[in-house]
């Protein structure tokens, strides 16, 4: 049986890591025919003539994706193949990507075990496994085999640093309203073991020669006893591979931010989100001003480069509340930080199956998109403050479009 994967066109370099962990899990159980194409480095061409060849072609999709990967899915679709889709908008939309003819099955959650049931003959419209609870159970992603070199190089070109990422658990305990990470994960979390997360790390680099490890969890702190095993590991191997990750300034303290420090974690990830408590409350973040003020207090005096994510755009916002944002980063002064407006992606609560049924989300990006306003704010207001504030803070924004052209 041949298998080709495709991952969509994205707007950047993805490593492909749950393509990576499901053929490494297929390839466990005796499925070997496997091959990758990536949007981003491989030709429309390539991959609708490998799919045509393919007994099995399997999409992984954010929203953003999802155009291209239905225009793909129209080429290479016959009557000798199934096509089978997952992800963030699949798990979120079953029914919707169903009706558009193109798919066979979709795959909702965690793929591993449901598309391996699909391989075995369970080829029913929606598939949905229970969560595997031993995630040391599972072979590292397949590197190798998503063509990772291709993103470290490009990593490489644009930072200077060979970069690769880590998962280290799966599923997120937190109820903010914009993320739709949920759909893939729940809220409940498995964690991997320090041992077993260590393990990984350190292949990477000596294997992949690699500089700078992210991990790319929803927030890396939420089980103190883990983070410290891990980094006490690290120290304990020698290891100086500078590392970072995504952290909430509710979920450490200073002493694991030692730790981490010790261990050469090197960048901590915030969101931050809004500088206003009615904004912070309305996305149900769960944090407060002060908690932001002094986290990146602690972090900026124990040498962290201090990144922080800052949302527009939630429904009740208005130019106070961002003129309240705008203090806040004025007051803890991050080391980088991206201006973001809310994108109603499926899966989140911002989603309107009515009002977003046509919308082409392959143009809706975090940094820039022409749908979301507030009850206050029109979207070419809300446009304009976020170019306004990257213009202000040029030195540490982080953006790919040119928002401040927006600005009078």
């Amino acid at each position: 049986m041949k298998i080709v994967f495709i991952q969509p066109r994205t707007f950047h370099t993805w490593e492909a890591l749950n393509i990576g962990y499901i053929a490494a899990y297929i390839r466990s159980h005796g499925f070997d025919d496997l091959e990758f194409y990536s949007g981003f480095f491989d030709n429309d061409d390539e991959m609708i003539a490998a799919g045509r060849r393919a007994d099995v072609v399997a999409f992984s999709c954010t929203s953003p994706q999802m155009k291209h990967a239905l225009e793909l899915a129209a080429k290479i679709k016959t009557s000798k193949n199934k096509v089978v889709f997952g992800g963030v908008h699949p798990s979120a939309l079953p029914d919707e990507v169903l009706e558009t003819g193109l798919v066979d099955t979709v795959v909702v959650g965690e793929g591993e075990a449901a598309f391996l049931d699909f391989l075995q003959g369970d080829h029913r419209p929606i598939l949905q496994k229970h969560y595997i609870s031993d995630l040391d159970a599972l072979p590292f992603p397949d590197r190798l085999f998503i063509k990772q070199e291709r993103n470290i190089a490009e990593a490489f070109r644009d930072n200077g640093f060979r970069i690769a990422s880590i998962l280290a658990s799966r599923g997120c305990p937190y109820r903010c309203t914009f993320c739709a990470s949920r759909s893939v994960w729940s809220r409940k979390v498995r964690f991997r073991s320090a041992e077993n997360i260590y393990s990984e790390f350190s292949r990477l680099v000596v294997d992949l020669k690699i500089d700078f490890i992210k991990f790319s969890d929803d927030t890396f702190a939420l089980k103190e006893s883990l983070l410290k095993q891990f980094c006490e590991t690290k120290i304990d191997a020698g290891d100086t591979t500078r590392w970072g990750c995504n952290v909430r300034v509710d979920t450490v303290k200073r002493s694991t931010l030692e730790l981490m420090r010790a261990a050469n974690c090197v960048e901590v990830w915030f969101g931050v989100e809004s500088g206003s408590p009615k904004i912070l409350a309305e996305m149900k973040k769960g944090i407060t001003v002060e908690q932001v003020i002094d986290t990146f207090a602690v972090t900026k005096e124990l040498g962290f480069y201090r990144r922080a994510y800052v949302l527009l755009g939630m429904p009740d916002e208005s130019r106070e509340d961002i003129r309240l944002t705008e203090k806040l980063i004025d007051k803890i002064m991050p080391d980088a930080v991206g201006f973001t407006i809310l994108a109603p992606y499926p899966g989140t609560a911002y989603h309107n199956p009515d009002a977003h049924k046509n919308v082409d989300w392959s143009i809706v990006d975090e940094y820039e998109n022409k749908i979301t306003c507030t009850n206050h704010l029109t979207n070419k207001a809300l446009r304009q403050e976020q170019g306004r504030l990257v213009k202000k803070y040029r030195e540490t924004a982080v953006f790919r479009q040119k928002a401040q052209e927006l600005v009078p």
